[in-house]
């Protein structure tokens, strides 16, 4: 067998692994697996591939030389600060607790953390080239097509038959979790996972894509693209999760989005209204001040008042929220109060918990997965009122979580290891303003995609801690690859990527 030949089998079957990791990455909990790993959570099909990946085709590349662009630079040094709190917590006498093993734990954490950097790698490496590009975002619409389809077909299934049985019986095949009552799960555990799906992995390409008038398919019907349907049914899901931090994320990217077409508004009409204001006794800077000035108070008043609109819809629709406007001055306890009738007490009660644990170990935290060993110290003396926090301290065999990305790195990394980690989202803030001042078509769609993602994952990292979930890791590596390689305008090139 010819060296070519060999060559070509191992692309074609790098290839297909890269498909299946694609098109599974909305499968987050597959029994079979969750059996085979014994995780009662994450257990994402997609893994496999990419530990198949990983050792086969990014090692290897590597090894022979490859380089990795820049943008891996500041995620080493969270993982190496992450390591290191780990190593250094040995010396820490973390406290008792349910006989949980306290290497066992770390260790597990700290896969967790390999597996997100390695989905980074991949996706910043393997899809590094125009065609690997595009046949990607390819590959994430026809997902996320199923996914919208099948959580249509959840909430018609509710409504019309409570569920029948043949969904439940598929639906049993790729999930550990229930079908929630007139919320839908997608693919996904439980309903706010699916909502950190969309918001992260598919939608911030659907609008992005959109808001430049670029797709990868040749569909088009009166100048609509799939992208331009896609993203409205993005939304509909998103919607049927009913998910609070989902629809607060979404409003922040659709925010940033109308704040970028309100600032290129206002210059406009700052250099339109300034040239017919011919006002001689006034100064050019007081001109200048008074305009500014005006476009401001009305530009915040806009987005207050929609901010204001949405939260009522939210309260009328939501159950959960229908207090949101009631809330109770002077009392001692008036925001956890109004937390609990809003049911995210108990979220914030593990936040401030985390933040305990921060407070005793500032500089680089007790190491990955530890943070809850000290939870039992650090929660607040409102947290026992709560059923929750009782039934998990008294009840349940697992270790409390912070719920919080952001607190979980300041617990856990401390504000060393959250430094490096916002650095390395600053980093790729600012690849996304490369990209887009970019030439070609692609180069553009992949920067804003990349600023809708960090803007996303702002408000989605108050809801999920988990590093192991590949919705941020995934779109940030094909933005780093989009600059690393032109955008997708460049061929092929020898080596992985420029860089370290």
């Amino acid at each position: 067998m010819g060296a070519g030949v060999v060559k070509g089998w191992w692309a074609r079957g790098a290839d297909g692994l890269w498909f299946i990791l694609v098109v599974l990455l909305p499968v987050t909990s597959l029994p079979l697996l969750v059996r085979l790993v014994g995780s009662d959570t994450v257990a994402a099909p997609s893994g496999l591939a990419l530990l198949l990946l990983t050792s086969g085709w990014l090692l290897p590349r590597l090894f022979a030389g490859g380089t990795l662009p820049r943008q891996v630079v500041p995620l080493f040094a969270v993982a190496s600060v992450a390591l290191i709190s780990s190593l250094l917590s040995l010396f820490i006498e973390l406290p008792a607790y349910k006989g949980i093993a306290v290497f066992q734990n770390t260790l597990s954490a700290l896969v967790t953390l390999a597996v997100g950097v390695c989905f980074y790698l991949l996706a910043a490496t393997f899809a590094g080239d125009d065609e690997h590009l595009r046949w990607t975002l390819k590959l994430l619409n026809g997902c996320g097509l199923v996914v919208i389809i099948w959580s249509v077909a959840q909430m018609i299934g509710w409504h019309t038959a409570r569920y029948p049985d043949w969904m439940r019986e598929i639906h049993g095949y790729y999930s550990i979790g229930p079908l929630y009552r007139e919320r839908v799960t997608g693919f996904a555990l439980e309903p706010s996972w699916l909502a950190n799906q969309v918001n992260l992995l598919f939608l911030p390409y659907w609008l992005a894509a959109s808001v430049r008038r670029f797709s990868v398919h040749k569909f088009r019907i009166a100048g609509i693209t799939f992208e331009n349907l896609l993203a409205l049914g993005g939304v509909v899901v998103l919607m049927l999760t009913f998910s609070r931090v989902g629809l607060l994320a979404f409003l922040f990217m659709l925010g940033y989005l109308l704040l970028r077409l309100n600032l290129s508004g206002v210059r406009w009409l700052h250099a339109a209204v300034l040239s017919r204001w011919q006002n001689p006794l006034l100064r050019p800077a007081v001109k200048k001040f008074v305009v500014y000035g005006v476009m401001l108070i009305l530009v915040g008043a806009t987005y207050i008042g929609m901010l204001l609109a949405a939260a009522y819809g939210l309260s009328r629709l939501d159950p959960r929220m229908r207090d949101m406007f009631t809330f109770h001055f002077g009392d001692p306890d008036a925001f956890m109060k109004y937390a609990a009738q809003l049911t995210f007490a108990a979220r914030v009660v593990y936040w401030e918990a985390g933040w305990g644990v921060f407070n005793q170990y500032p500089w680089l935290g007790v190491g990955l997965g530890n943070a809850g060993y000290f939870f039992s110290q650090t929660l607040s003396d409102y947290s026992w009122r709560l059923m929750e926090v009782r039934e998990l301290v008294f009840r349940s065999a697992n270790l409390l979580n912070n719920k919080s990305l952001w607190v979980r790195l300041l617990a856990e990394t401390g504000v060393i290891g959250f430094a490096f980690f916002v650095s390395w989202l600053y980093v790729l803030w600012k690849t996304g303003q490369y990209l887009m001042a970019g030439a070609d078509q692609l180069s553009p769609v992949m920067g804003l995609m990349a600023q809708l993602v960090i803007v996303g994952l702002l408000i989605e990292g108050f809801s999920l801690d988990t590093f192991a979930l590949p919705y941020f890791w995934l779109p940030l590596g094909l933005a780093t690859a989009a600059a690393a390689y032109g955008g997708g305008g460049r061929s092929k090139g020898k080596n992985i990527g420029d860089g370290v």
